[in-house]
């Protein structure tokens, strides 16, 4: 091997590097939470990672939804502005069981294309008051936080 292979193996893999970064570029977004909805996990002021779309729908996970619509919940056109993001929580997806308190979520199992979602504190709006959240409200899923809230 001559002394410019490391330098051509260096520069073929640029046009790699930059095609991974410009799709991710669009699907990573930081978001910064605003509301109590999830503390203790989140507060407000922290940021969080998200990644755009449906790749990583599960169970347990965090996740960024269009929030609902005050009068009409999740089954009416909302914008899709930071502004009017939710950060909640999935405890179910399509196929596992309603949990108990979802009451505004009918059926025994949840419909295809549905999340049942949930805020960590006591009180926050979620499933309870707007039942099912439809997969096509789901921008995306958090991966990790970036970081906390000062304190004050």
């Amino acid at each position: 091997m001559t002394a410019a292979a490391p330098v051509l193996l260096a520069l073929a893999g640029l046009p790699v590097l930059a095609a991974a970064l410009f799709l991710v570029r669009g699907r990573l977004v930081a978001v910064t939470v605003r509301g109590h909805s999830m503390s203790p996990t989140l507060m407000p002021g922290d940021r969080i990672l998200m990644l755009r779309g449906r790749r990583r729908v599960a169970t347990g996970r965090v996740a960024v939804v269009v929030a609902p619509h005050p009068e009409h919940g999740w089954h009416s056109a909302t914008g899709t502005t930071p502004d009017s993001w939710y950060v909640k929580r999935i405890v179910a997806v399509a196929g596992e069981p309603v949990p108990h308190w979802a009451g505004r979520c009918p059926g025994t199992h949840v419909p295809p294309g549905m999340l049942v979602l949930l805020g960590e504190k006591p009180g926050s709006t979620d499933s309870k008051q707007w039942g099912y959240c439809p997969e096509d409200k789901l921008i995306g899923t958090v991966l990790l936080r970036l970081r906390a809230a000062a304190a004050s």
